[in-house]
């Protein structure tokens, strides 16, 4: 109970760190592929055509019997890797508690969106009053990508802040920045590719928004913003293997109090 408990809390060792990412990958793939095994072959699911979410649709032009799969899949992956964003904080602390502390609040928000998505399917019936299974899925998708996208960029800066400055890791007489700022180098094709499909005007107007500036709603503000990102299903796709490859290969390789 003890070990679970370390666990939870992110106390992990360099090693059981390795074995935690890779039940993280195995697992949550491995029911995302037993859910595309049961998707309906007549309903042609192809990653150019429909979306990730497509699998945990129970609507009956999607995967209506093992949509539940997927739902399974994003709630195991939500509540798997909260425990390596504090094995993340953890180590990032030696260059900055507050900006460790910050830095895992949007990742941590991020496993909660996850989570949501998974309880929330890309279904067209309604659930609470008039909106829609999927008109939460989408709130709780775009979540996703904000939540992660601001905690990549924010520890992105801390690192490059550390090497310009305090060189922290380099005084452990190695040079860890380059395979530090390796797992950024690969998400940052897939986010310039993002940032071509969003509309920034309307994200502005739910930055006002949010602020208390304007009246506008953030909902219809955010359906805008992401459509064109939403109609090119490949990107989406390539979002999420670019996350995942992003969460263990930097855990992984951050540097470990015994180092």
């Amino acid at each position: 109970m003890e070990k679970v408990r370390r666990y939870i809390s992110g106390q992990h060792t360099s090693t059981e760190i390795r074995w935690h990412l890779a039940l993280l990958v195995l697992v949550f793939w491995g029911l995302v592929f037993c859910a595309w095994l049961g998707y309906p072959a007549e309903h042609k699911y192809s990653v150019t055509k429909k979306t990730l979410s497509a699998l945990g649709s129970f609507d009956e032009h999607h995967n209506p019997e093992w949509f539940w799969l997927f739902s399974v899949a994003m709630v195991y992956c939500g509540l798997t890797m909260a425990p390596i964003i504090l094995y993340i904080r953890r180590r990032v602390m030696a260059i900055s508690e507050l900006g460790a502390r910050v830095g895992s609040v949007f990742f941590l928000v991020g496993c909660a969106a996850i989570i949501l998505t998974g309880l929330f399917p890309d279904a067209h019936r309604d659930v609470i009053g008039n909106w829609e299974w999927r008109q939460i899925h989408v709130k709780v998708a775009v979540l996703i990508a904000l939540a992660f996208s601001m905690g990549i960029f924010w520890h992105g800066g801390l690192l490059i802040r550390d090497k310009l400055t305090r060189k922290t890791f380099a005084e452990q007489g190695r040079l860890p920045y380059l395979k530090l700022i390796a797992p950024f180098l690969v998400c940052l094709p897939v986010f310039v590719a993002v940032g071509m499909r969003i509309d920034w005007a309307s994200v502005w107007v739910v930055v006002r928004g949010a602020l208390g500036n304007t009246g506008s709603p953030a909902t219809a503000d955010l359906d805008v913003a992401f459509k064109g990102l939403r109609s090119y299903p490949l990107l989406e796709h390539l979002s999420i293997w670019a996350l995942t490859i992003f969460v263990v290969w930097f855990a992984a390789v951050l540097p470990s109090e015994s180092d």
